[in-house]
């Protein structure tokens, strides 16, 4: 999803989901997983917008053992 936001600008669900050929509703869900942590950003007319030229993710995984 995120390539296809890239420099795009503001995009509707609906055409985010045709340019891959997803549906719709994993899409709206899937832009709400990133909306969350602020990856993208929903604006006020209910687009989604990718605002940046590169994202770094550093996670740390700890578990018992």
């Amino acid at each position: 999803m995120l390539p296809v936001l890239q420099g795009a600008g503001e995009v509707a669900v609906r055409e985010l989901a045709r340019r891959p050929e997803r549906d719709v509703k994993r899409v709206h869900q899937d832009a709400g997983a990133l909306v969350t942590p602020g990856l993208i950003e929903r604006t006020e007319r209910g687009g989604l917008l990718y605002s940046f030229d590169d994202i770094h993710v550093d996670r740390h995984l700890c578990g018992t053992a």
